[in-house]
């Protein structure tokens, strides 16, 4: 039988940073799941309070120091010990940081001036994590936060042999929810690990599918800035191919027909006032009577027919409540002669990529972007997003002394597994650490996080349509 591990980190508390409200709370909702309703046999959890780890004889403290953490993570992957069809997952509740073109999960100690020396690097985590002996490895990532300055920012570059989950689009940070003492990311997987755990042979695409059209829902609801998770693969198999673990029904369990797997958290690790609503949802409606199943049905149909009627009637009388010189029809009693006013056209739906559908795509990250080459040094590429429309802005200066930048802004479109710009028809190539994008003109290297997001730019992302503007800038001297 397939074996099931897991590491659990989660950080509030670091000694240079900020501290965090609920990332330990995160990481300890998580492994409870995991070992009580996913029945994995083994999960790791690091945090200010979690017990030793005691690994070949060795005892390892969880603190989730620079120090443990290596520790741990050279001995536990020294050698395999899993097989291939095995899952290892590894969820991450904290900081992250970009630092000379890498990226870091940041432990409680870090010193963020030194994370060459106090941070674990992404890139050394991923090959850590591929000596398993597994190929199912999944990586969960909660890591893109800020304190208002540079931290975090850049966060989220792509692992290699790994599947990841960003809990946010680049340029955003992630968010925590006052009301269910959680973090959004790690409130809304519970439940996404809750409906499609009862699904026979749900993937992790699946998965991801339902925190893509889930997590902003939940901060919208909670009064939060918007925040998109992100999908990267870079892994032999792919999450349409990679099956997630079922849940154990617990009323089954209860009735002895079934036993989980593991069983080892604490009965108060998963606290109810964090647990995820849907999974009580579930347990009262086993419990509902079959009288009980039909008194429902019948209130139902009652609901639905009153509510055709309201809908009936709205669309007679909504004519008048919006043209207030046709109530003289109404009281005439020629009402029933006039009909509404036509509908408008719907409004043409902009030609860009849909990331629901297509989320392997590679998505350019958002920023400036410098010139490689030397003869474009004065040209520069802007790359900005908004609700999962992107638009480039195009500067190519002159190279000689005198003479007028030619500015291009363009929506980019998504399509046949590539990105083209609209105003050239030209593939925009993206090096796989989306650093790095390539045109026409030359290659250019991202710069900066800043971009000019008025004008032409702010015209772009809010148009609906495929977008082109082609300016003049001023003269050079």
């Amino acid at each position: 039988m397939a074996k099931k591990w897991a590491i659990v980190v989660g950080i509030d508390q670091y000694k240079r940073l900020q501290p965090l409200r609920f990332a330990e709370r995160d990481a300890k909702a998580i492994r409870a799941f995991l070992l009580n309703d996913a029945g994995f046999d083994q999960v790791y959890y690091f945090s200010d309070h979690a017990p030793e780890i005691v690994l070949e004889g060795v005892s390892i403290s969880t603190q989730p120091t620079v120090a443990n953490l290596r520790r741990f993570l050279e001995l536990r992957f020294a050698a395999p010990f899993l097989k291939q069809g095995d899952t290892l997952w590894f969820f991450f509740s904290g900081y992250g940081l970009q630092y000379a073109n890498a990226d870091y999960l940041l432990p409680s100690d870090v010193e963020p001036e030194a994370a060459e020396t106090t941070a674990i690097t992404m890139d050394a985590l991923a090959d850590c994590l591929s000596r398993s002996g597994t190929e199912q490895i999944v990586l969960f990532l909660d890591a893109c936060r800020t304190e208002d300055q540079k931290f975090g920012q850049g966060f989220g570059t792509d692992p290699n042999g790994v599947i990841t989950l960003f809990s946010t689009a680049f340029g955003e940070t992630a968010q925590e929810l006052e009301a269910v003492q959680l973090g959004a990311f790690a409130h809304v997987l519970l439940e996404g690990l809750q409906v499609k755990g009862r699904k026979p042979d749900a993937t992790v695409a699946e998965l991801f599918q339902y925190l893509y059209n889930r997590l902003p829902q939940v901060n919208l609801s909670h009064s939060q800035p918007s925040q998109s998770p992100r999908l990267s693969v870079n892994a032999p198999i792919r999450p349409e191919a990679m099956l997630l673990p079922q849940t154990i029904d617990p009323v089954t369990v209860r009735a002895g027909k079934q036993k989980p797997a593991m069983a080892k958290a604490e009965p108060n690790h998963l606290e109810s006032n964090i647990a995820p609503a849907i999974d009580l949802a579930a347990q009262q409606s086993n419990k509902v009577l079959p009288s009980k199943v039909l008194q429902a049905v019948a209130a139902s149909l009652v609901t639905l027919a009153i509510g055709l009627a309201g809908i009936t009637l709205y669309q007679v009388v909504s004519p008048y409540l919006t043209t207030p010189q046709r109530w003289d029809e109404l009281w005439a009693g020629t009402w029933s002669k006039t009909t509404p006013s036509p509908s408008l056209p719907p409004v043409p739906s902009p030609n860009t990529f849909s990331i629901k559908n297509n989320f392997y795509q590679r998505l350019p990250r958002i920023g400036r972007y410098a010139a490689i080459v030397s003869l474009f040094n004065q040209s520069y590429r802007e790359i900005s997003s908004m609700n999962g429309r992107f638009c480039i802005k195009l500067v190519n200066a002159p190279t000689k002394p005198s003479g007028y930048q030619q500015i291009t802004v363009s929506t980019l479109s998504f399509r046949d597994n590539g990105v083209y710009i609209d105003a050239t028809q030209e593939q925009l190539k993206i090096d796989g650490t989306f650093t790095e994008v390539t045109d026409r003109k030359s290659t250019w290297q991202w710069a900066k996080n800043d971009v000019d997001r008025s004008g032409l730019v702010a015209e772009c992302l809010v148009s609906t349509t495929p977008y082109v503007r082609e300016v003049k800038g001023l003269t050079k001297k």
